[in-house]
């Protein structure tokens, strides 16, 4: 392997575990409940078990709506669902941890450069494993929940992703 390949692979890693997992970071997105769990063995939810898929859920009403790229909008009525600020981006990051595994992630809906705003910014799904704010045209990379292009300059709201069996939960 090229050394200057292996470099930059081991840096990137590296930039992902110091940044990743960091306790300190406050978000502009406000503090709201989050408790939602899903069965990864059900439709429509089954599609983030491929690495780089994410799917949308975004409370409507008493129920909720699950969106995912090409697939028809699910509705569940389940009870004692919190859904964070503006709902949850949840899905598999393309890439894998040192241990060869691959992790979940969630992330608050809302964009972090509008959450001041009076209408909270839904992000929408991009194709390409990328979410894209309607109002600032900020597009993130849901691998990372870093900005790639666009004024944000804030990651994500990340959220606690736990797997026990095929139940996938969600916390703060």
């Amino acid at each position: 392997m090229n050394r200057n390949l292996f470099i930059k692979i081991l840096l990137f890693f590296v930039m992902q575990t110091m940044f990743s997992c960091d306790e300190n970071f406050r978000s502009s997105v406000p503090n709201t409940e989050v408790r939602f769990t899903c069965s990864l063995s059900q439709a429509p939810y089954s599609s983030i078990m491929a690495l780089g898929q994410f799917l949308t859920v975004t409370k409507k009403g008493s129920a909720f709506v699950v969106k995912a790229p090409g697939q028809p909008d699910f509705t569940d009525g389940r009870a004692g669902v919190f859904l964070g600020y503006g709902g949850l981006i949840i899905g598999c990051p393309a890439g894998i941890d040192l241990g060869g595994n691959s992790q979940y992630v969630a992330y608050d809906r809302a964009c972090p450069n509008e959450a001041a705003e009076w209408e909270i910014a839904r992000l929408e799904l991009n194709a390409v494993q990328e979410a894209t704010c309607p109002t600032c045209k900020t597009i993130y990379d849901l691998n990372t929940g870093f900005p790639k292009k666009g004024i944000s300059k804030e990651r994500l709201k990340d959220y606690h992703v736990y797997l026990s069996g095929t139940d996938l939960m969600v916390r703060n």
